[in-house]
């Protein structure tokens, strides 16, 4: 990384050269979306046949979809149009629009207090800046509506995490213990990395302590109301599997904040 950091645009160029194997992935169920981390996004959203809600950051469209199969009306952005080409493709009652969601005017103009419910699904660790998105959230939302974003644990899933699968032998055969050494937690951080193996660039991640995070959206008058930290179920993971690591230890944390009364 240069001393600058990444700009905006290095991010964007990134998730422009990811979109179709993305949507691949995705579609093809490769992805920890929808056994981890859609069920908790889902029980802490709620939500209503015929409400109104806004998708931040919605990728090939796939979760903006389910909420409109739910009955919901969906607006849902994204600011990479190789993406929302993917989106579009697959069909759907939804309206899609490209827009930043690093630009609080351009988030605002979606409409006044428009949405019954905003959600921001894995994409708060892809932003270089997500003051904007906290700065315009309370205005989106309607009287009584909340905001649920889900993203990489910061405590366990950063830049500066180690996965590690210790293997010894005792008389009952081999015994492993699965873990996370972490090295940096309080510093925020940039550095690039891969979300999909096999991706033909790797893009940008944005470390934040779960503070730094929250607290981007109190200074906005945003109150915390729900809080989950899914696992993974172990049964059907094979033993040895990385993914083992995230049967006690959670991979993503999902959030549900409000603007009080």
């Amino acid at each position: 990384m240069s001393d600058r950091g990444p700009t905006n645009e290095d991010v964007r160029a990134a998730w422009d050269a990811i979109a179709a194997y993305w949507d691949q992935e995705m579609e093809a169920g490769n992805t920890m979306q929808r056994p981890l981390i859609q069920p908790a996004v889902e029980r802490l959203l709620a939500l209503r046949p015929d409400e109104r809600v806004l998708e931040i950051a919605c990728g090939n469209g796939e979760f903006s979809r389910r909420m409109a199969d739910g009955g919901a009306e969906v607006v849902a952005t994204d600011f990479s149009e190789p993406m929302l080409e993917r989106a579009r493709a697959h069909g759907g009652d939804i309206e899609y629009r490209q827009v930043d969601a690093t630009d609080e005017a351009a988030l605002r103009a979606l409409g006044d207090h428009a949405f019954d419910a905003v959600v921001c699904n894995q994409a708060i660790m892809d932003m270089a800046d997500i003051e904007p998105m906290a700065s315009a959230i309370p205005g989106l939302l309607a009287p009584g509506g909340r905001f649920v974003f889900s993203t990489m644990h910061p405590a366990f899933n950063s830049n500066d995490a180690v996965r590690v699968i210790e293997q010894t032998e005792d008389d009952s055969g081999v015994v492993r213990t699965y873990g996370v050494k972490v090295s940096g937690y309080a510093t925020p951080s940039a550095a690039k990395g891969v979300a999909l193996e096999g991706q033909p660039v790797a893009h940008w991640y944005f470390h934040r302590s779960i503070a730094d995070l929250l607290g981007a959206f109190f200074a906005r008058g945003l109150v915390l109301d729900g809080l989950e930290e899914p696992v993974l179920d172990p049964a059907g993971l094979r033993p040895g599997s990385m993914s083992m690591i995230f049967t006690e230890i959670p991979l993503v944390l999902v959030a549900r904040m409000r603007v009080p009364a």
